[in-house]
Formats: C-alpha cells, sequence, structure tokens
C-alpha cells in the first residue's frame, strides 16, 4: 500500500520510539508504506545531544541509534528561511518541510501542534500510528 508521503518527524517522536526500543516499528511503517522521511544536520544534532543527555545509552548504543534513524530517513541540506515557529529552535523543521514539500510534521511538541498559522499540517505521534499502522 503506497502513500507516497514526504514527511518530517520531529526528534521527540524519535525519541518516543527509540527509548522504547521500537524504532523498527517506525523502520517498518516506513518501508511498508513507501514514506520519504526527511532529516537535516539540525534534526540529527538535536536528535543526538538530547539522546546523550538522557544517559540511558553508552556511546556505542547512541552510535547504533543515530545509524538506524539515518537508515530510515532521507539527508537533506537545508536553506534557514523559516523565521515563525512558536518555538524559534524549531523553525529548522519548518525549512525541512517547505524544502522538501513535505505535507506534514508529526511531533509530540504542544506549541508545535497549536500552531495555527503553519505553512505545513502538524500532527502527533498517535495520528503517526493510526495512519500508519505496522503489526506488533
Amino acid at each position: 500500500m503506497k502513500k507516497n508521503n514526504n514527511l518530517i518527524i520531529d526528534t521527540s517522536v524519535y525519541i518516543t520510539y527509540a527509548r522504547n526500543g521500537k524504532l523498527y516499528r517506525m523502520y517498518n511503517a516506513i518501508a511498508f508504506y513507501e514514506l520519504y522521511v526527511f532529516v537535516n544536520d539540525n534534526l540529527l544534532l538535536e536528535f543526538e545531544r538530547n539522546m546523550a543527555d538522557s544517559k540511558i545509552y553508552t556511546a556505542i548504543e547512541l552510535t547504533i541509534i543515530l545509524n538506524a534513524l539515518k537508515d530510515i530517513t532521507i539527508h537533506f541540506d537545508t536553506i534557514s528561511l523559516f523565521q515563525n515557529s512558536p518555538d524559534t529552535k524549531d523553525n529548522f523543521l519548518f525549512d525541512l518541510a517547505i524544502q522538501t514539500e513535505s505535507k506534514v510534521i508529526v511531533t509530540k511538541e504542544k506549541a508545535l501542534l497549536n500552531f495555527k498559522d503553519s505553512p505545513v499540517a502538524i500532527h502527533d505521534i498517535k495520528w503517526f500510528k493510526e495512519t500508519y499502522p505496522v503489526e506488533l
């Protein structure tokens, strides 16, 4: 079943999957539904920093998780243009979404979920799981 969507998945969602040992479920959804999920350097650095700050994983485990994330996504170099995010540190998500013509940003961040003037649709992790279900 092909939906052929371009998506941006926020760090908060990747961290939820990774911390629960379920990154493989995201991988399965991306592969099964043939999704194009984009990341840029800002997103990867934020993910790596937040995972390291949690002090849950060893350096080797973090490397494995980061490499798994890179394997399931498409790296895209962006130009910093967007200035209107409700949290300025998230402007890069909108740059990434707009420049890759992504239809959706998936996040757990309340400020983004409540952003009425977003140039792209913003949905939560529940929406992702319901829209792209995979077997347990």
